[in-house]
């Protein structure tokens, strides 16, 4: 027998992801959930594993770098995986965390409940997961599936009105690059909030300029590495003053001080 089948660590898929989402996929997915389960990094009630695409590529040296990127990005467009550079201590470090959203994965699986758990959550048997299964009527999945998408839609429609008014521009919220970037970072957990606080700040620094003017539309301001740098800067700012009539403070000089030693 070859040594190449025996000499070093295996991966493995599951057929039915591979099915559902694509050889490639099922892959990557299986590798983060393995990874996931071994992983001591808790932030935000989540478990992370943290990777650069060329410490992937040692993981898939089948793959180059921008098939594994093609990949994640895939996933992560859909939902399943999150990712996000909010966790690296220096903003310099463009390492990217990673989680796979299992209520997504679930869903999108539907019946198939009990292929994957978060890790370290506690095991369900085959047998409850069967029963799960049975008392969840497709019915109640497709309402559930059906508020999330509405619920979503009302958020982005929020959110480029308020860009619109902002920039006197006329965005559509309908358009699938944008609606594929601001749901990106819904996953990542971000809220209106952030999205007003990002617009707010690049309006004051790049509205009066005509050269940045343009880049105030959803791909710059949304895009994944941006939006959490924009948002940081926000953040950061310091509170700017009013303006009009300021109380001024008489200038009181003291000339029986003398001069300091």
């Amino acid at each position: 027998m070859t040594k190449l089948l025996i000499n070093e660590p295996h991966l493995q898929t599951s057929p039915t992801l591979a099915a559902k989402f694509g050889l490639n996929e099922a892959i990557v997915l299986q590798q983060l959930h393995f990874r996931l389960s071994n992983s001591p990094l808790k932030y935000g009630g989540y478990t992370w594993y943290h990777h650069t695409y060329a410490k992937w590529q040692k993981q898939f040296p089948f793959w180059s770098e921008r098939t594994i990127s093609r990949i994640f990005v895939g996933l992560e467009n859909q939902g399943l995986i999150v990712s996000t550079q909010h966790y690296n201590e220096m903003k310099i470090n463009k390492t990217k965390w990673y989680r796979i959203d299992y209520a997504v994965l679930n869903a999108v699986l539907e019946s198939q409940i009990d292929l994957f758990e978060e890790p370290k959550r506690k095991l369900v048997t085959n047998k409850k997961s069967r029963e799960l299964a049975s008392n969840l009527e497709t019915s109640d999945l497709k309402d559930l599936k059906k508020d999330i998408k509405e619920n979503n839609v009302r958020f982005v429609f929020e959110v480029i009105n308020y860009l619109n008014q902002k920039t006197q521009k006329e965005f559509r919220a309908n358009n699938s690059t944008t609606n594929r970037l601001i749901n990106g970072r819904i996953a990542e957990g971000y809220k209106l909030e952030d999205f007003k606080k990002v617009i707010d700040i690049k309006v004051r620094q790049w509205l009066a300029r005509p050269e940045m003017k343009l880049y105030l539309r959803p791909s710059t301001l949304f895009s994944p590495t941006n939006f959490e740098n924009y948002l940081n800067e926000s953040n950061n700012a310091k509170p700017q003053l009013p303006k009009g009539n300021i109380a001024r403070q008489p200038i009181i000089l003291d000339f029986e001080a003398g001069e300091e030693d």
